[in-house]
């Protein structure tokens, strides 16, 4: 038995996710993202900072100094509050990337597993749109070089959203309840709270109509005409500024927008990205910009970034047909115990062989065993290859 939410993984599935993080390493290198490594455990405060309770309801315990401690529930807080702990002498711009596991509650209703594994990328000291663009840029590149032949990059604004709910000039309470209501999509409460303040009509006209606004690079001319305030046109003009260079790059057919997207963490303040992929009924990636969050470490520098879902991106192969270049498993050597010296010389020449007692049984091929004085390789349609190791690692294709 094991806690909800919680998965045992073995050997076949191991290798498949690790054949898809090793891809996704090799083109975050590939960007200048240098890997990195935060602890299990944060101090509760940590990440408590960002005022979120999706982040804050992780599992506690204290340590013997009596401080609370809390297992990490969020890459990014932890590369975060990292860098502003061992990086604020360091030149900025800072590239971070990590594959690592978060723990929080298990919470099915909303598709999230109790530890779900993240391939990530952080991109700490720029506040430009073309920090974005790299940003989604490295996305799209990272999910193509895993192998995935389709998918879409959905582009929102928290900025536009944030601004619009501004322009409705609902008291700070009613603010709160009504940005709570729309991140938690229950769209009568927000009714209910906009006409219990008189809301102007022709303002909740309007967000209504955003939220709906999806669709391809017309949708943001929509937004355009749509915008209330300065701070929304600058928004749509930001998002354009992305699409153009993630189009320069290549990688623009990939893109959607849809300014009635909402992350599930509080922490975004501009840019918010979700990747879909067929057959895959949740977001393979999340991410945005999240200025203000080092700042909660006491360096206040701008951030944007994404994680992509391991589990998910797997599974959006499998929907696609798509084969990873798997290493192999160890080859079971029969009789490999009583014979260390051959098997070492196996070993050697690249062949991963599972050394077996000469007595064993119900191990199907391919496998090792003794032919008179030498060991040949037994495939699955019967032949036999000679004991030479070069021979049986060129017969594996190794």
């Amino acid at each position: 038995m094991i806690p909800e939410g919680m998965r045992d993984v073995l050997p076949p599935e191991t290798r498949r996710l690790r054949a898809v993080e090793d891809r996704l390493r090799e083109r975050f290198a590939a960007y200048g993202y240098g890997e990195v490594r935060t602890p299990w455990l944060e101090f509760a405060e940590t990440l408590e900072a960002p005022d979120d309770a999706t982040l804050a309801a992780g599992y506690r315990l204290h340590d013997e100094q009596g401080h609370e401690l809390m297992v990490r529930t969020d890459m990014t807080i932890s590369v975060a509050r990292m860098a502003a702990d061992r990086c604020d002498d360091d030149p900025l711009p800072l590239r971070f990337c990590y594959v690592a596991p978060s723990i929080r509650p298990w919470a099915p209703q909303r598709g999230q597993d109790g530890e779900f594994r993240q391939a990530g990328a952080e991109l700490l000291g720029l506040d430009w749109a073309e920090a974005d663009a790299e940003c989604v840029t490295l996305l799209c590149d990272a999910l193509a070089g895993i192998g995935l032949p389709e998918f879409t990059v959905t582009l929102g604004s928290a900025a536009y959203q944030r601004a619009l709910i501004d322009s409705l000039g609902l008291a700070e309470d009613d603010r709160e309840t009504f940005t709570q209501a729309l991140a938690d999509r229950d769209y009568p409460l927000m009714e209910s709270v906009a006409g219990n303040a008189a809301v102007d009509e022709d303002a909740l006209r309007i967000l209504w109509r955003v939220l709906e606004l999806s669709g391809g690079e017309d949708i943001l001319s929509q937004a355009r005409k749509l915008a209330r305030n300065e701070v929304m046109r600058e928004a749509v003009a930001r998002l354009a500024r992305v699409r153009d260079l993630v189009e320069d790059a290549g990688f623009g057919r990939h893109l959607a927008f849809d300014f009635g997207l909402i992350q599930e963490l509080g922490y975004y303040t501009g840019l918010i990205v979700e990747a879909y992929a067929p057959g895959v009924g949740l977001p393979v990636a999340t991410g945005g910009r999240y200025d203000g969050l080092p700042a909660r470490f006491e360096w206040d520098i701008p951030g944007v970034g994404f994680a992509v879902a391991v589990d998910r991106a797997a599974d959006a192969l499998d929907e696609a047909g798509v084969g990873l270049v798997i290493p192999p498993a160890a080859i079971p050597f029969v009789g490999g115990l009583e014979a260390p010296v051959r098997a070492a010389e196996l070993r050697r020449a690249g062949v991963p062989v599972s050394a077996l007692p000469e007595d064993a049984t119900g191990v199907g091929p391919p496998l090792l065993v003794r032919r008179g004085g030498a060991y040949v390789l037994r495939l699955a349609d019967g032949r036999e290859v000679g004991g030479d190791p070069g021979e049986i690692a060129a017969a594996l294709g190794l």
